[in-house]
């Protein structure tokens, strides 16, 4: 089962409307390594700091949401609130 992380990875993808691929393409990250976060057979919080900023980059929004460090998993990231990451 997922986690929180691998959860609102999933929900931001299919929001934006990407694919595994194509998200792995421009967050530069392995598509089985995300595939395994999405579907829970790697934690989340196990993720490297820089795959996080990489995928957070890619999503549009910042690493404090993909993480949930302030937002409940179930908030949807608004399109003008993003802010950029390092």
């Amino acid at each position: 089962m997922p986690d929180a992380i691998g959860r609102r990875i999933k929900r931001l993808r299919e929001q934006r409307g990407l694919t595994l691929r194509a998200l792995a393409a421009q967050a530069k990250v392995a598509v089985s390594s995300i595939a395994a976060v999405e579907v829970g057979t790697r934690s989340g919080d196990r993720l490297s700091a820089q795959t996080c900023r990489r995928l957070a980059r890619a999503l549009g929004v910042t690493v404090d949401y993909l993480i949930g460090v302030y937002e409940d998993e179930d908030d949807e990231a608004p399109a003008g609130r993003a802010l950029a990451v390092g």
